[in-house]
């Protein structure tokens, strides 16, 4: 079939595309991710086992905003490239299908299935990082505080003085993540553009 008349070929274009972009953020951003929040992970531990003393210092609300936001954080620092993994997955099932395909009006039904899947895989992995961005906000706003009280809270707490690393960790992930949203932001616009053409397409008769 002629390049010009296989309604497969925008998603193939499309799909490798967005596959590019996912590999990046599982291999090179979240591998940066997991590691500049290394010292995070830890902190909170020591955060958690001085709960009481920490609240009598900085209040109970900034101590249970830093264990909830750190906590959504923590999750996301092993959920999202779970995730982006899945997705590439899908990604090279959709690229096999309609490469393979000797006739791409046969395989619509399929590819309508896996398409939307990986769309919805694509909001998701957008969302999470959307929100990690917000709940890394919540912590630098939180950390800045418990920075406030670190000379009076060193005389009970030796490993406060990370402190400052740890927020410096947070704010560097925090750019890098509202970086990546602005850089996926439009693919994903795109995709669920995609996703609306996808359901429309039927096969030839």
């Amino acid at each position: 079939m002629p390049e010009d008349n296989d309604p497969t070929k925008k998603f193939l274009d499309a799909t490798q595309k967005y596959q590019t972009i996912l590999h990046k953020l599982w291999k090179v951003t979240f591998k940066k991710v997991a590691s500049y929040l290394k010292s995070l992970v830890s902190f909170l531990r020591n955060v958690t086992k001085a709960a009481a003393q920490l609240v009598m210092t900085v209040g109970k609300k900034v101590v249970q905003q830093v264990m909830d936001a750190g906590r959504y954080v923590e999750k996301m620092i092993t959920t999202i490239p779970s995730v982006l993994k899945a997705a590439l997955k899908l990604g090279k099932k959709i690229i096999d299908l309609i490469r393979k395909a000797a006739d791409p009006n046969k395989i619509i039904g399929t590819l309508k299935k896996l398409f939307l899947r990986y769309v919805k895989m694509l909001r998701e992995i957008f969302g999470y990082i959307q929100e990690m961005a917000r709940q890394l906000d919540v912590l630098g706003t939180v950390l800045t505080v418990i920075s406030t009280f670190k000379r009076v809270l060193q005389m009970m707490l030796s490993w406060i003085k990370e402190v400052t690393r740890v927020n410096d960790a947070v704010i560097k992930v925090k750019r890098m993540l509202k970086k990546v949203l602005k850089e996926i932001r439009l693919e994903v616009r795109e995709a669920e553009k995609l996703r609306k053409e996808v359901v429309k397409l039927k096969p030839a008769a």
